[in-house]
């Protein structure tokens, strides 16, 4: 057999990627819009908070975000019966859950009322309104807090 020269076994380097620009183009149509979403089917919606995918608004990237969470979902759903059980138990690490969710919420509608306009009453009128829903939203996730306790057992 023919010895190989030492030449022969390395690689050229790799190609530089594409610019970014260049993989994701120019958006194509309107910008997604966040849906209305039915508590009945909250589960529709479980992996990426509206709030996170309102950013991604090229609609074919919105659209391939929310399809890879329902794939994630199904996965993760799949395999937590295999998990180590949560400590508090099912319902309780659920409601803790809810709270930090109801927390982020609280702050994304905080911030959201910080900067009244000026020049558009209706745009004042909404920031006034995020500001107030996000002591309500804080008061929801008090509450549920207080019914809690810090530990399994302990009177609310």
């Amino acid at each position: 057999m023919p010895e190989l020269s030492e030449d022969c076994t390395k690689r050229p380097p790799p190609e530089a990627p594409p610019p970014a620009a260049s993989l994701i183009g120019p958006p194509e149509g309107p910008a997604a819009v966040p849906p209305e979403v039915d508590p009945a089917r909250w589960e529709n919606f479980a992996v990426f908070r509206e709030t996170f995918l309102v950013y991604v608004s090229h609609a074919r990237y919105n659209a391939a975000f929310r399809a890879f969470g329902d794939a994630l979902y199904e996965m993760v759903l799949e395999s937590w019966g295999h998990w180590p059980e949560q400590p508090e138990g099912y319902l309780r690490s659920h409601l803790r859950a809810v709270v930090a969710d109801l927390r982020h919420l609280e702050g994304c509608l905080s911030t959201l009322g910080e900067n009244p306009s000026e020049d558009d009453p209706y745009e004042a009128a909404l920031c006034r309104t995020s500001s107030l829903m996000s002591a309500e939203v804080g008061s929801v996730a008090e509450h549920i807090e207080k019914k809690l306790g810090s530990w399994r057992g302990e009177p609310s």
